[in-house]
C-alpha cells in the first residue's frame, strides 16, 4: 500500500491550500475593530456598516445601538461608511478607509438639519 501522505505531499497540500484561499483567510487579516457612540433620538436605531461608495456598496453588518454604543469587530481594510436610521431614510456618513489591525471610534451626533451627515434613501446606497 501506497503512504499518499509523505512530507512533500503534506507541504504541497499546504501549499496549494494557502493559493486558494485568500490572503486574508490564509494570513488572518481582518483584525480591526470600530467603536461607535451615538447620540441620536431613542435606542435601537439602526447603524448599517457599509463597504464601497454610497450608489454601489453593499452592507457588510448591521447592528442596532444599545446604550449610545455601536461595535463592528474583525474588519477588514477597506472603504467604508454607515447608514443610521430606522426607516427608508437614512443618515450617512463620509467615506473613510480603514486598516488593518487598528481600532477605531467615532462619536456621532445625529440632529435635524445639521451635522457631518447627509440624508439617503436606503435604497440608493
Amino acid at each position: 500500500m501506497v503512504n499518499f501522505w509523505t512530507n512533500q505531499n503534506r507541504h504541497l497540500f499546504a501549499l496549494l491550500a494557502l493559493t486558494i484561499m485568500s490572503p486574508k483567510q490564509a494570513f488572518g487579516a481582518c483584525e480591526s475593530n470600530y467603536l461607535i457612540q451615538l447620540e441620536t433620538f431613542g435606542e435601537g436605531v439602526r447603524v448599517e456598516l457599509r463597504a464601497g461608495a454610497p450608489g454601489s456598496s453593499k452592507v457588510v453588518n448591521s447592528s442596532f445601538s444599545t446604550g449610545g454604543q455601536v461595535r463592528f469587530t474583525r474588519l477588514c481594510a477597506g472603504t467604508y461608511f454607515l447608514a443610521i436610521g430606522n426607516g427608508e431614510d437614512v443618515s450617512v456618513t463620509p467615506v473613510r478607509y480603514y486598516e488593518d489591525y487598528t481600532n477605531y471610534s467615532s462619536s456621532i451626533v445625529i440632529q435635524r438639519g445639521s451635522g457631518n451627515v447627509s440624508k439617503k434613501s436606503r435604497k440608493s446606497l
